[in-house]
């Protein structure tokens, strides 16, 4: 009896390794380990609806990438210069982004997107472009930066830093202010996705001397939507 009892539980572990094995083999078609999204076919046809599922995180995809490799999934997201496209920048990324991909649902739910987000954040430069670069690159770097800051500054992507992390970050958005206000190519919607990275931390701990000057009724607190 005890062995019949011993191979039963064997065979429900073996079956439980062989579900997860399979559930891994999804994520086979990542690079660096991150989702490559597929193009549009040409003269396509496709309604917006048809379009957003084509383009979403494909669900088996979700439950096996990595934290690190999701969030340049969500900055390559085919759409996510619809966060533009909203009355203001939050508005387009809840949304016409949150709402219609899966990558930045599945971002918010991780435990560990505060220090992952906080790891890609060191990695970038606001100064870290050339002139010599055509107008297009140059665009495409300076909001690259914007929309990774857009997706940090969410209170749910703030809410699992640490208090060290929280004072890395404060220091980290403080340079790349100042290295923003001294570039040629950022203008103010780049001083106010960084500056919204800084604001929603104060806001968020409840930062006293910020809490007694934040207003949300005034007209600069509305473009930045805190």
């Amino acid at each position: 009896m005890i062995k019949i009892r011993l191979i039963f539980v064997l065979l429900i572990l073996l079956s439980s390794c062989n579900f997860e094995d399979s559930s891994m083999e999804a994520c086979h078609v990542l690079i660096d380990g991150v989702y490559q999204f597929p193009e549009l076919p040409k003269n396509h046809g496709m309604t917006r609806e048809e379009i957003d599922e084509y383009w979403d995180l494909p669900e088996e995809l979700a439950a096996c990438i990595s934290t690190k490799g999701l969030i340049p999934t969500v900055l390559d997201y085919p759409n996510i210069y619809l966060i533009l496209a909203g009355s203001n920048e939050q508005h387009g990324y809840t949304s016409l982004i949150y709402l219609r991909f899966r990558g930045a649902r599945e971002l918010e739910s991780r435990p560990d997107r505060g220090t992952e987000l906080l790891s890609k954040y060191k990695t970038i430069d606001p100064l870290g472009y050339s002139m010599d670069w055509e107008p297009v690159e140059v665009g495409s770097y300076q909001f690259r930066i914007i929309f990774l800051e857009i997706i940090f500054s969410q209170y749910a992507n703030l809410e699992p830093l640490t208090v060290s992390e929280k004072t890395e970050l404060v220091e980290l958005a403080r340079n790349y202010l100042i290295k923003k206000e001294s570039s040629e190519i950022h203008g103010e919607l780049g001083i106010a996705s960084t500056s919204a990275v800084l604001l929603r931390l104060m806001k968020a701990d409840d930062y006293a001397p910020f809490m007694e000057v934040y207003d949300p009724e005034g007209w600069a607190w509305r473009d930045i939507a805190l």
